[in-house]
């Protein structure tokens, strides 16, 4: 069996109170006093109500007459009534006939009655005060019953909202084990299969008190229970022989566990609608639990197709996609081996570098590819170096100066930027992919311009052109794997991995990565902010000085 998870606190929900035995006169109906067990207090106070009706009457007798006496005492009833119940209000009945014999009635003290009128009215008396003693105390426990009614119906109420909010299965097993076992006094246990069919094994997935093991015969009792869909264990028809009584969660679709209670040895069975009020706590459960399980395989249908839509962009990118260079490569290849002294060496050259720039283009594709690998794996190691802005900035457009041939590049540089903490080599690819993506939706002989300047504490490089911009649709999501902006003829061929695979190495180097377009012309702008790291901004200061 599993071992339940243990929690030192509980979280209260609401309708509960620490006193379990509370609740079980909420939902006990109209109580049997006759059947429980007598307490003093009630009849002690009865008694006092009587004492002082006495009090009253030897005051009243003397001043206005005997006849008035008797009403006071019926009040002294009707407030044991209220305020004990039926048995206490009976005994108020009998101390109030004696004591208004007793002390009151001549001959007094002596219980003779000398006047037959007297003995007439004190017999109707007391058939009055049973009437009154009787209505009154089931109008009292009508009212304790509908008040404890509502009671239990708003904690149900609260406890339907509880399990409504509760994301995480541990989290509801937990609130379903103490609202059950708060609720009806009983120790409780929630077990869950292993799989969803009638013959897996159970394991212990929840218990309040915190259980880690059952018996024997109560483990035989929750598999009856689970396999049949029917309630097994002590105080049940089936399988009773151990101290657990185990009742299914079930939903429209079949159960979904089984709750098991244990009460004390020493108290009563279980009541009718101590049961009732188990089946709706069980039911709230097991509508929570399949609620829970149908979200998480929702989840990870989402995550499955998620992949499967993933694999498919992947595929189509590379049949598509890396086709095109290839065919080139492929076609100059043959032709130069085919037709090589057919070709002027102007033509040759031309097919040579046609060669050339579609395998550059090709390896571009293929790191793409691989660069995503490594950041969805979490392979990327970081080498961090202070890095002079300028210096990189230059290094990736001589990488770029075959992609950019067509355009013209204009470079704005502050000199004043502090030494950003970079890992080289990932930020070159960073900036190449940017001045790349530029050259892809900028017609040719268009400007490109790169600017870096400091941003508040940390600095930023951003990268212009003068395409078509970005469709507004479109500024959050060129980041993601995949996507590209629909660009007609003039947009070259491309995974769509490259902004994808900055935003991933930006992100990486504590930096941040956005897209807007120009507002002076038409245009994207791509900015990249880094923070100025503490010994950049020391060691500027250094060679300030220095």
């Amino acid at each position: 069996m599993a071992e339940p998870q243990a929690r030192p606190t509980a979280e209260a929900v609401p309708g509960t109170t620490e006193d379990g035995h509370h609740w079980a006169a909420f939902f006990l109906g109209i109580a049997s006093e006759r059947g429980s067990a007598p307490r003093p207090l009630p009849y002690l106070g009865s008694a006092a109500a009587v004492g002082l009706a006495l009090g009253c009457g030897l005051l009243i007798e003397r001043f206005v007459g005997l006849q008035s006496v008797l009403l006071v005492f019926l009040m002294a009833i009707l407030v044991s009534a209220i305020a004990w119940g039926l048995l206490p209000s009976l005994f108020a009945c009998v101390l109030s006939v004696l004591a208004f014999n007793f002390f009151l009635l001549p001959p007094v003290y002596t219980f003779t009655i000398a006047d037959t009128d007297n003995a007439v009215a004190l017999f109707f008396f007391f058939i009055v005060a049973v009437i009154v003693s009787n209505l009154t105390a089931a109008t009292r426990s009508q009212i304790v019953v509908a008040r404890a009614r509502t009671r239990t119906t708003a904690a149900l109420y609260a406890f339907s909202r509880k399990v409504a909010g509760i994301g995480t299965l541990d989290d509801l097993l937990w609130a379903t084990v103490h609202q059950v076992s708060s609720m009806l006094n009983v120790h409780t246990v929630l077990l869950l299969p292993e799989t969803q069919e009638s013959s897996a094994a159970l394991a212990l997935a929840a218990g309040y008190p915190p259980e880690d093991r059952l018996a024997a015969a109560d483990v035989d009792a929750a598999r009856w229970c689970w396999q049949h869909n029917d309630a097994a264990g002590n105080g049940s028809d089936t399988v009773s022989g151990g101290d657990w009584f185990f009742l299914p969660l079930r939903t429209g679709s079949g159960p979904v566990g089984v709750i098991g209670i244990e009460r004390d040895r020493s108290e009563a069975p279980m009541h009718a609608d101590e049961r009732r009020l188990l089946d709706a706590l069980a039911d709230q459960a097991a509508v929570a639990i399949e609620r829970i399980s149908l979200a998480r395989g929702l989840a990870e249908a989402r995550v499955l197709g998620e992949t499967e839509r993933l694999r498919g962009a992947l595929l189509t990118s590379i049949s598509h996609d890396l086709r095109t260079p290839l065919a080139s490569i492929l076609g100059a290849a043959s032709s130069l081996r085919s037709y090589a002294d057919r070709y002027t060496p102007e033509q040759r050259e031309e097919l040579l570098s046609t060669l050339q720039d579609e395998a550059e283009r090709l390896n571009r594709f293929v790191g793409n590819l691989l660069d995503m690998t490594r950041l969805e794996s979490g392979a990327i190691e970081l080498r961090l170096d202070l890095v002079d802005v300028a210096e990189i900035v230059g290094a990736a457009l001589e990488r770029a100066r075959n992609v950019l041939a067509f355009h013209r590049v204009e470079i704005d540089v502050a000199s004043d930027l502090p030494m950003l903490r970079l890992d080289p080599l990932l930020f070159e690819q960073v900036l190449f992919n940017l001045l790349d993506n530029a050259a892809k939706y900028a017609p040719p002989g268009s400007r490109i311009d790169v600017h870096a300047r400091r941003d508040g504490e940390g600095v930023a490089i951003a990268v212009l052109d003068e395409g078509a911009g970005i469709p507004r649709g479109d500024l959050k999501r060129i980041f993601e794997k995949f996507y590209r902006v629909h660009a007609q003829d003039r947009q070259r061929a491309g995974t769509g991995l490259g902004l994808a695979i900055c935003r991933g190495f930006v992100e990486a180097q504590g930096g941040r990565i956005d897209a807007q377009n120009r507002r002076d012309r038409s245009g994207a702008v791509l900015t990249i902010r880094m923070p100025v790291a503490e010994t950049a901004v020391i060691g500027n200061v250094l060679a300030a000085n220095g």
